[in-house]
């Protein structure tokens, strides 16, 4: 307890500033956390503190508890402390809990990031606070403002918040620079540095990467967090069907909602699935009983969400990692994962949600398909997750497009400086402690080149170009989705993420919705295809979105196989299956066996072979696996002179070649690779990643992080080979590779594999079939999942309801032909009769950009000032009163329709007859309006290339 029982305070209560003492009395601080008694008195001593608990431990209090102890009294106008966290929602969360104890004690604390009106930002310049909240990129955004810079003199502290999820990318590298610029070029005192980090494998690495070579106090929470998981999965039954499977995984969760007293969070893996998930959802469970929350939803309505599931007006939540972190969203019952979360950390930050206290057993369900790879993925991980055995996190080494940015940033606030200072900075970052000077002056040389800086001699200046460059980059990933729409009917078939699409071309093959479908086209507006028929296997080649499975979760499962295969199915007993998910993997199993098939494992490598397609089960992880499949394709490609279609999973590298091959092609193969000298791997490896679409398309993004190619909303992907060509062997070409080599492939496991296999550790097993094995089956059906529910394995109604939901969450101005008003709303929240708020007049023109806003505004006051139109002008003008008129007539539902993509105000007449029909039939007749618009642009595009290569000719 804090007090005693003669009402003296103990503890680490009793080193904070009296006043503080009682505020925090006043607001219920009676107990103080475990992570809270052993942080306060690291943090007061002025030592650098890494401070590691689960989610719910207090580790915001801690942190911040003990710098307004030291700030009370400070002297208002400048910056004592900053607190970073990944998200703009965290830092909202943060403002609302923290705001009220701060003023209590004379200071003030002040969110301030990209959402800030400009009338906060002018207020936040003018007079600094004594704390503010903000984000990594408006932290250094800001410290090219010289006022910024002015008020962080005196900057003491640095909070970073969630410190384990922004380390292991490209946004803790620019983090890092960020705050050794400050603490090396601004602030005049010493920096404080607290890291704020989830339960990790590797503490001391995330120390170093957050605070370069400082020593850093490491402290843990000495309780574990208790979690308790189980694995269930749809009736074998159901196996084989998507919209049995579906339909079941959709009763399950309706089940256990329905099962649990309070609040539930539902975590999907990606957004789409999210979206329909929580559409299925709510009509299984009533439309106000789910909400769904994931980053691409306006501030708003994440915001709406989260206050709804603290109140308990919903019952449940379908959300992305968007509620992952450590948002206030009140009592969480349960969580339930859909499908394998992939990776351990992610089921433990994400099951941490509930039972938010420390004390607390944290409750979740993993809901698996009916796939005996997915089922034990999730067992496994369910399993590493309650012993406590986290999977160690990939970071990026010296990234040279991080460095080129903040280099830019450096001298847009300096103006000049010298390479001596440039590097003394940079190297005291923990990502750059291996960069040589060399390496620096090889990036300055770039930066030269591109028009990011000027060099002469020992001294940097700015270039013509480093302004506009600086302030339109960052590291965060911005993946665009691609709808698919089959080829004649334009029905949109799903989505595809960015990083999938760019593996596409016309010919291409991939699985969707338990068909097969052809590339016919890869455009702007989306992915065309046609459906095919193919006899043959098809290898798998979904990866883009997924997050990868380490090689320790997959050398467990292998070692689950191989146990099984010699005691049966006890080994099934020692992880959290329920009935229906021990028992699909027990028939599985056991109907591969009973036809004489060995099992894969950690041990055996088993190769099963049909005609011109191999299957080999590596058990390697995602990232080992991509590495294998890679090597085997430029083996191939060496000795037959053409390259093989591969794809690969957690589990396994499937293979089909040009003509069929005997049983033992694929084992020569690999017995091949395994005895080439490691340099030879390392070179076969080099030359596929960099021959793969893959490393186009990472190699594009680098391109544009380094202000090499102009950053623009929709990049072309017929742009990426011209790129690519020119930037391969640069600097930049280093840094894709190294990039894809920490995201995609993993060197070390594919040569430890091959030494295995060289030294006769691992069995190799061939088998020869017609028709595929039981675990292939599975396997392959396990990789083509993706974590998706796609369009056609869903009701019509469900899809409406998808169409509807995106259409209100546009955000649109509006003008009113009478007065002139102009004002914005989000679709949601517009009056069905739509009226000016000024004038009620009720003849108003909607658009979704202000350019078309002041485009109308312009021919208005000429047709008042009667001057003369051009047809051009008439036209438009038009077209601007019959969009009013159809918002007189129709009210919301014409607004609707005019801001959907590629609809006019006579298509959207048309739409809107459709209405006698009920909702539904609008909504679909949207849809289709949308489809018929990319066509006839597709179309156009077309001919237009067909009459410029004609006109060549």
């Amino acid at each position: 307890m804090t007090r005693r029982s003669d009402g003296r305070i103990r503890g680490a209560f009793r080193l904070l500033h009296p006043v503080l003492q009682k505020v925090l009395a006043r607001y219920g601080y009676i107990r103080l956390t475990e992570i809270q008694e052993k942080v306060i008195p690291e943090v007061l001593r002025g030592n650098h503190v890494l401070a590691i608990a689960p989610t719910g431990s207090g580790k915001t209090e801690a942190a911040l508890f003990p710098v307004f102890s030291s700030l009370i009294g400070a002297r208002p106008g400048s910056v004592y402390a900053v607190y970073i966290t990944p998200l703009r929602s965290l830092n909202r969360d943060i403002f609302k809990r923290m705001k009220s104890i701060a003023a209590a004690i004379g200071l003030e604390l002040v969110v301030r990031h990209g959402d800030s009106t400009a009338s906060e930002k002018k207020r936040f310049l003018e007079n600094p606070p004594h704390i503010m909240v903000t984000t990594p990129e408006s932290f250094y955004f800001l410290l090219s403002v010289d006022r910024f810079r002015q008020s962080i003199r005196g900057l003491k502290y640095i909070i970073v918040d969630e410190a384990h999820e922004l380390v292991s990318d490209k946004r803790g590298a620019e983090l890092s620079l960020a705050i050794e610029r400050v603490a090396r070029l601004y602030a005049r005192s010493r920096l404080q540095i607290i890291g704020l980090s989830a339960t990790v494998s590797d503490p001391f690495t995330i120390a170093r990467l957050l605070a370069g070579d400082r020593y850093v106090r490491i402290v843990e929470a000495d309780g574990a967090k208790r979690y308790h998981v189980t694995v269930t999965a749809p009736p074998a039954s159901t196996s084989g069907d998507p919209q049995r499977e579906l339909a079941s995984r959709i009763a399950i969760i309706k089940r256990i909602i329905e099962g649990t007293g309070g609040n539930v969070l539902v975590f999907t893996n990606t957004r789409d699935t999210a979206e329909v998930l929580g559409a299925l959802l709510k009509q299984a469970l009533g439309e106000n009983a789910v909400e769904v929350h994931h980053g691409s939803l306006s501030r708003e309505r994440r915001v709406d969400v989260e206050q709804r599931l603290r109140s308990g007006e919903v019952k449940a939540v379908v959300a992305t990692s968007s509620l992952e972190l450590g948002i206030d969203v009140g009592a969480v019952s349960r969580v339930i994962q859909y499908m394998s979360p992939r990776q351990v950390v992610k089921l433990v930050q994400r099951v941490g949600r509930a039972g938010h206290r420390v004390s607390d057993v944290s409750r979740g369900v993993i809901v698996a398909a009916g796939n005996v790879f997915d089922v034990l993925e999730s067992a496994v991980i369910a399993a590493r997750a309650m012993r406590g055995n986290l999977e160690k996190f990939c970071y990026p080494r010296k990234p040279y497009d991080v460095l080129v940015h903040q280099i830019a940033g450096m001298l847009v606030e300096l103006g000049e400086t010298s390479i001596n200072t440039i590097y003394n900075v940079v190297s005291a970052s923990g990502y750059y402690r291996e960069l040589s000077l060399d390496e620096l002056r090889q990036v300055l040389s770039y930066m030269e080149a591109a028009g990011l800086a000027r060099v002469r001699g020992h001294r940097v200046r700015l270039g013509p170009a480093t302004k506009s460059y600086y302030f339109t980059v960052t590291m965060i990933p911005d993946t665009k989705q691609y709808n698919v729409y089959e080829v004649g009917t334009g029905r949109k078939i799903g989505v595809l993420d960015e990083e999938f699409v760019a593996t596409l071309e016309p010919g291409s093959k991939f699985v969707l919705g338990g068909q097969t479908w052809e590339v016919v086209n890869v455009e702007e507006a989306g992915v065309r295809v046609r459906q095919t028929k193919e006899e043959r296997l098809i290898p798998p080649a979904w990866e883009g979105d997924l997050i990868p499975v380490e090689y320790s979760v997959a050398r467990e499962i292998g070692s689950v196989l191989r146990r099984y295969e010699r005691l049966g199915s006890s080994v099934l007993g020692l992880y959290p299956l329920d009935p229906n998910a021990r028992r699909l993997v027990d028939e599985t199993l056991s109907r591969h066996i009973s036809r004489g098939l060995p099992l894969p494992s950690d041990r055996r490598v088993v190769i099963e072979h049909y005609g011109d397609t191999f299957i080999i089960y590596s058990m390697l992880g995602s990232r080992g696996n991509k590495a294998l499949e890679y090597v085997i394709s430029a083996y191939i490609s060496e000795i037959k002179g053409y390259s093989p279609v591969t794809a690969s999973t957690p589990y396994i590298v499937a293979v089909r070649l040009a003509s069929r091959e005997h049983a033992g092609f694929m084992e020569k193969v690999l017995r091949s690779i395994a005895s080439l000298p490691r340099d030879e791997v390392e070179k076969l490896l080099h030359k596929a990643v960099l021959g793969s679409r893959l490393f186009q398309w990472i190699m594009l993004h680098v391109a544009v992080r380094s202000g090499a190619v102009r950053r623009s909303r929709d990049i072309d992907i017929k742009r990426v080979k011209s790129v690519i060509q020119k930037l391969r062997d640069t600097l930049l070409g280093i840094e894709a590779y190294r990039e894809i080599e920490t995201r995609k492939i993993d060197s070390r496991i594919l040569l430890k594999f091959l030494e295995d296999l060289r030294r006769g550790r691992i069995e190799l097993a061939v088998v020869s079939l017609r028709t595929p094995s039981p675990l292939a089956e599975h396997a392959l059906a396990e990789a083509r999942l993706g974590d998706r529910v796609v369009s056609n394995s869903i009701p019509s109604t469900v899809l409406v309801e998808a169409v509807k939901r995106r259409i209100e969450s546009k955000e649109i101005l509006l003008l009113c032909l009478m007065c002139g008003n102009v004002w914005r709303r989000q679709l949601k929240h517009l009056e069905n009769e739509v009226k000016c708020p000024r004038c009620a007049a009720r003849l108003v023109y909607p658009a979704l950009s202000q350019d078309r806003i002041n485009m109308a505004r312009r021919l208005l006051e000429k047709r008042r000032r009667g001057s003369r139109l051009s047809p051009q002008e008439k036209k438009a003008l038009n077209e601007v009163m019959e969009s009013a008129n159809l918002v007189l007539s129709y009210g919301k539902k014409a607004v609707e329709a005019l801001v959907s993509t590629g609809i006019g105000a006579q298509t959207a007449r048309r739409v809107l007859q459709k209405l006698v029909f009920g909702e539904d039939a609008f909504y679909r007749a949207i849809v289709e309006a949308e489809a018929n618009y990319h066509r006839y642009k597709h179309r156009l595009e077309k001919g237009s290339r067909k009459g410029r290569a004609s006109g060549a000719m």
